[in-house]
């Protein structure tokens, strides 16, 4: 029994970071399908954390029914007479020490690779403001321009239209974001991507991510940001190579 959850830890950890192919949350209610190695990695280390966090509450709910049963009152009417385990202390010590070194080491790993900006890829400049999204292409000399129909997904059958904003990128290259916000803090996320970002005035993040799929991918403003933070969507549009430079080559005209 002792040996099952360090095994099973293990064992879920190799198969985890030798997987090539991407692989969902592990239950329902986590993460979409991961698109691109940030979000991949994001969804690594939460399944990871997931599987620990979920073996820990059996084992402890498992120890607790135990005791409750073969210790009742009815069962053992003598009281036992030890007051501790000095073996039993040491290994709920050092068991968690382990588990928490191990996360702090993976969770380090996953940092170290997310907050490492590649020195290949493109730029673009995510600007910030109530409540919308500028989209900046410094290395062609563009922006994204102003949606001229309402997202078909994101606008309700009730007559409610939300024009969204898209960050048109090539599949398969790496995009280097530089975060920022003209008034209040702001956040870009993208859970089909692994972004979150804050967009802070005065102050540029960085984020980097490459998308290996062609799609659209709905993003938000996840920081309280004012009365219509709820409305202050994006879109990432990953389109393929030849239709990226069909774009630039339209923006440019």
């Amino acid at each position: 029994m002792k040996l099952f959850p360090l095994a099973f830890f293990v064992a879920l950890f190799a198969t985890t970071i030798a997987g090539a192919d991407p692989t969902p949350t592990i239950h329902s209610g986590g993460f979409p399908m991961p698109v691109g190695p940030v979000a991949q990695m994001v969804t690594d280390i939460y399944n990871i954390i997931f599987i620990i966090t979920a073996v820990i509450g059996a084992v402890v709910v498992l120890g607790v029914g135990i005791c409750i049963w073969r210790f009742r009152a009815s069962k053992n009417p003598k009281p036992a007479k030890f007051s501790h385990s000095t073996a039993l202390e040491v290994t709920w010590t050092l068991i968690p020490a382990l588990i928490c070194l191990f996360l702090a080491y993976t969770s380090y790993k996953g940092i170290d690779y997310i907050r490492t900006m590649p020195e290949e890829g493109m730029t673009i400049e995510v600007i910030a403001y109530q409540f919308g999204w500028d989209f900046d292409y410094p290395d062609e000399n563009i922006s994204s321009p102003e949606p001229e129909a309402p997202h078909a997904a994101l606008s309700s059958a009730k007559g409610v239209e939300r024009y969204v904003k898209d960050m048109v990128v090539p599949v398969d290259t790496v995009v280097k974001l530089h975060v920022t916000a003209k008034d209040v803090i702001h956040a870009f996320y993208s859970p089909d991507l692994g972004i979150k970002i804050d967009a802070i005035p005065g102050r540029i993040n960085y984020q980097w991510f490459m998308a290996d799929k062609v799609g659209d991918y709905i993003g938000q403003c996840a920081e309280l940001c004012g009365p219509a933070h709820g409305e202050m969507y994006f879109n990432i549009k990953v389109v393929s190579q030849s239709d990226y430079a069909a774009w630039v080559a339209s923006q440019k005209s």
